[in-house]
C-alpha cells in the first residue's frame, strides 16, 4: 500500500514544481532592453577627425533615433567629417554643441572655383538659421560676356579645356544666372572677403574653402532636462519630438525621473501580480503539505497496527468429559 501512495505524492510534487516554474516565468516585468540599447547608443558621441557631436546629430555608432533626420554625419577615411544638406555635400570643420553652430564648407568648392555642383546652398528654416556676419554671394557661370564695367559684378574666367574659356562673375545677393547659364548661391564671411585685386582666383577659392557658419535650431531646453536626469536625448519618430532615453525604462519620456502617478501605477501593478502569484503558489504549496501530512499519518497508523499483539485462536481437539456429582 505504501508504494502506490509514494508514487502518487512523487508525481504530485513533480507536477507542482513544474507548474510553479512555469507560473514564475509568466510573471512579466516590463522589458527595457530595446530602450537600454538606445540609451547606450545615444550616450555615445560622433567622433571623426577632431569633430565631436551628440544630440541633435546622428551617424556612425549613433543610430537614427539619436538625432534629427536632416543632421546625419559621416566619417570619411576616419578623419573627415561630412554631411549632406538639401542634396549638397559639405565638409564639417567644427561643431560647437554649446551654441549649436556648425562650421561647414561646400565639398565641390574644396577643389576650386570652376567645378561646382550647380546647386544653391539653401537651408531648411525649421532646422537651420543663418549666423550674423555672413552674406550671400551668387557665383554665375557660362557667360559669353561678363562685362566688368557693371557695378557690383566681379568677373572671373574658368578654363574648361584647352582653348575654351568660360566667363563668369560674382554678384552680391541671390540674383540667379541672369543672361548666363548656371549659378550657385553661397554664404561667405563679410570680414574675410578678398581685398583688391578682387578678381584673382586664390582669394575667392580660399574664401570658399574656409566655409561659413550656420546654427542648428533644436529644443535645447527639453534635452537639458533629460541630461540633468542622466538620460540620453533622441527623437521619437512617431511624434517627431525630442525624447529622453533612460536605462531600465521600456520607452522614451521627458526625463528619466519617473512621474509619481506612473511610478505608483507600475508599483501597484507589480505588487498585484506578485500577490496573485503568491496566492497561487501558496495554495499549491499548502496542498502539497497536506498530502505530505496525510502520507505520514497513514504510515504511522500502519506501523502502529503492525506493533499490536496477535490473538491465538482456540484449539480444535476432542472435548474432554467432566464428572459432575449431584446431591439429592
Amino acid at each position: 500500500m505504501l508504494l502506490p501512495l509514494a508514487r502518487m505524492n512523487s508525481s504530485a510534487f513533480s507536477f507542482l514544481s513544474d507548474f510553479v516554474l512555469v507560473l514564475l516565468l509568466f510573471i512579466q516585468v516590463p522589458s527595457s532592453s530595446s530602450n537600454d540599447d538606445l540609451f547606450t547608443a545615444c550616450s555615445k558621441k560622433f567622433e571623426c577627425g577632431g569633430v565631436f557631436a551628440g544630440f541633435p546629430f546622428w551617424g556612425n555608432d549613433r543610430p537614427r533615433a539619436c538625432g534629427v533626420p536632416e543632421l546625419e554625419l559621416r566619417c570619411e577615411n576616419n578623419d573627415i567629417a561630412k554631411m549632406n544638406i538639401n542634396q549638397v555635400a559639405y565638409r564639417v570643420f567644427e561643431i560647437n554643441q554649446d551654441d549649436g553652430i556648425l562650421t561647414i564648407a561646400r565639398e565641390d568648392y574644396m577643389v576650386g572655383l570652376c567645378s561646382p555642383q550647380f546647386m544653391n546652398s539653401t537651408f531648411n528654416p525649421k532646422v537651420f538659421e543663418y549666423v550674423e556676419g555672413y552674406k550671400n554671394l551668387t557665383f554665375i557661370y557660362g557667360c559669353k560676356d561678363a562685362p566688368p564695367t557693371i557695378p557690383g559684378r566681379i568677373p572671373f574666367t574658368c578654363r574648361i579645356n584647352e582653348g575654351n574659356d568660360q566667363g563668369g562673375y560674382i554678384q552680391e545677393g541671390d540674383t540667379g544666372p541672369g543672361e548666363c547659364n548656371r549659378s550657385v548661391l553661397v554664404p561667405v564671411s563679410k570680414t574675410d572677403l578678398p581685398r583688391p585685386p578682387i578678381g584673382i582666383f586664390p582669394g575667392w577659392e580660399e574664401l570658399l574653402r574656409k566655409g561659413f557658419e550656420v546654427r542648428v535650431k533644436v529644443d535645447r531646453e527639453a534635452c537639458n532636462e533629460c541630461f540633468t536626469t542622466s538620460g540620453a536625448c533622441g527623437i521619437d519618430y512617431a511624434t517627431n519630438q525630442t525624447t529622453c532615453y533612460c536605462p531600465n525604462q521600456s520607452s522614451g519620456s521627458k526625463t528619466c525621473a519617473l512621474p509619481a502617478a506612473e511610478k505608483k501605477s507600475r508599483n501597484s501593478a507589480l505588487e498585484i501580480g506578485l500577490s496573485s502569484a503568491g496566492v497561487v503558489v501558496g495554495a499549491f504549496l499548502g496542498c502539497w503539505i497536506m498530502a505530505f501530512i496525510q502520507r505520514r499519518r497513514r504510515k504511522a497508523a500502519l506501523e502502529k497496527t503492525e506493533e499490536l499483539p496477535v490473538a491465538t485462536p482456540p484449539s480444535k481437539g476432542l472435548a474432554t468429559s467432566t464428572n459432575i456429582s449431584y446431591n439429592f
